[in-house]
């Protein structure tokens, strides 16, 4: 059977991140570390505090497992939950020093290996890899902000 357009997209981008999870140094932290925290970890590092729903939202999980993830996280202590002080029921999440000293090590260790691999494409295939990348990126942005 031939593999329609979108399924090698997925496969390359799955072939991708296989290989960023060989190639990146290896951290004993994140290696312990289920896969839905570290999507957690790095995506409160990226995007800053979050509401616990947010996170539920963006993940498209349910709120008890978000909370499970959380209280793991915590005791661990890469994360910290905030109450607002407007709205107790609201509660956000914030990196700890220990979780953003291990978020920004693997910010470093991806940009350098990102770095090291765009200096083997020319500088037109990077305008294009680039440009096609922040087009699907918009499109499913997009999409999902349709819901």
């Amino acid at each position: 059977m031939k593999k329609s357009d979108g399924a090698k997209i997925l496969e390359m981008v799955f072939d991708l991140i296989i290989g960023f999870t060989k190639i990146l140094p290896s951290c004993e932290e994140i290696e312990k570390m289920k896969t839905m925290e570290f999507y957690i970890l790095m995506y409160v590092g990226m995007k800053s505090n979050k509401k616990m729903s947010e996170l539920a939202d963006v993940f498209s999980i349910a709120k008890s497992n978000v909370t499970v993830l959380i209280d793991g996280m915590e005791k661990r202590g890469y994360l910290k939950r905030i109450r607002s002080k407007e709205d107790r029921r609201v509660v956000k999440v914030e990196l700890t020093p220990k979780g953003e000293k291990l978020f920004n090590l693997t910010v470093k260790n991806f940009v350098t290996l990102i770095e090291n691999a765009m200096k083997k494409i020319p500088p037109k295939d990077l305008e294009v890899i680039s440009d096609g990348f922040f087009r699907m990126t918009k499109i499913f942005l997009d999409a999902n902000n349709a819901k």
